[in-house]
């Protein structure tokens, strides 16, 4: 998918559009503020319509060069206009529509859901959508539900690694050498295989090795990083060597793959957060004590995974207790994490 343009206001006519009208003025001021803080430019788009147009007018929004949110208004009476809030956060092609009901659970006790829809079933394009009525001076509130989306989007970035590390980001696809649209998307299992018997030199690694991810094929990924060592440099793609190798259990190589990556304290350069699949090849790998100091004590705002590894770290570290009321806390604030939920019980279940 393409991402926006940068940030530019249309000049046309069209602003004589009431939807227009509320676009400009209570939709784009409130995504304004809701940024201002953030140091990577965002870039607001909308489309140019004719005054006389029946179509609904669409906003898509850049925000922190990551996240791509889309805004559609559409008039319920005289008074009150439906904005419908869409976030895309990428694909699910090993089975989206039986991951997109573990996001879905994720989100119940939330005003966002899954868009369900022929890109989900297709092409895995996973879309969480929300609607909200507003009045003319409800300014405020559509700056608080998007500051709610945008928390969720910084949520689901430690949720899918932890859970659902086969999630392909928007980003990630653009960079296939080969146009996403143009792919088998009924079989990408056989395109893959094909890529892999092929020689090197006529391989797209990039493409392969994203779809190798995608379809939860992870001894393909070690493969395709060992045999594309130019393409695919080590210390830029060190942070999937090591989900992968986490993925495969192999836990003092996933630590080791992290450290290539220039990893320090648990976290990449520039990453505000513990990387999860670093903490988690730690824990398992018998060094429960480092993860334990390097999670600290709980602080508010800190991503919600925190409490779970430190739940996991605990016991592994033999403090049952101590992990239960971690994993309560962290379960008391994702109720919907079913597989957090699944996980946490079997642990419990070996200690008794």
């Amino acid at each position: 998918m393409s991402k926006p343009r940068n940030f530019r206001k249309s000049t046309t006519n069209a602003t004589t559009s009431p939807l227009i009208t509320i676009m400009r003025e209570l939709v784009i001021p409130a995504i304004e503020r809701v940024s201002a803080c953030e140091n990577a430019p965002s870039g607001i788009d909308i489309e140019e319509l004719d005054p006389e147009s029946s179509e609904t007018p669409t906003l898509c929004a850049l925000i922190r060069g990551q996240y791509v949110v889309q805004v559609c208004p559409m008039p319920v009476d005289n008074l009150r206009t439906n904005i419908r809030f869409t976030l895309i956060i990428g694909y699910l092609i090993a089975d989206g529509p039986s991951d997109a009901l573990l996001i879905g659970n994720l989100l119940d006790p939330t005003p966002f859901h899954v868009r369900t829809d022929c890109d989900l079933g297709l092409y895995g394009r996973l879309a969480v959508t929300c609607d909200l009525i507003v009045r003319a001076d409800d300014g405020a509130l559509i700056e608080r539900r998007f500051g709610e989306l945008l928390q969720l989007a910084d949520d689901l970035n430690w949720f899918f690694p932890l859970r659902l590390p086969h999630h392909l980001d928007w980003r990630e696809i653009n960079e296939f050498e080969i146009d996403w649209n143009e792919l088998p998307h009924c079989n990408l299992g056989g395109f893959l295989d094909e890529g892999l018997e092929s020689p090197p030199a006529e391989r797209t690694p990039v493409t392969l090795l994203r779809l190798a991810q995608g379809l939860r094929r992870w001894q393909d990924v070690l493969q395709l990083l060992r045999e594309h060592p130019k393409e695919l440099p080590r210390k830029k793609w060190a942070p999937l060597k090591c989900l992968a190798l986490r993925q495969l259990r192999r836990w003092m190589p996933a630590i080791r793959a992290a450290k290539d990556g220039g990893i320090r304290d648990g976290r990449y350069p520039d990453a505000k957060s513990l990387s999860p699949s670093y903490m988690h090849a730690l824990i398992e790998g018998g060094d429960d004590i480092e993860a334990l100091r390097l999670l600290g004590n709980p602080r508010d705002g800190e991503p919600g995974f925190y409490h779970w590894l430190r739940g996991l770290a605990l016991h592994h570290a033999g403090d049952h207790d101590q992990a239960s009321m971690a994993f309560s806390e962290y379960l008391a604030a994702w109720p919907g994490d079913v597989l957090g939920g699944a996980a946490s019980q079997e642990l419990t279940t070996d200690r008794e």
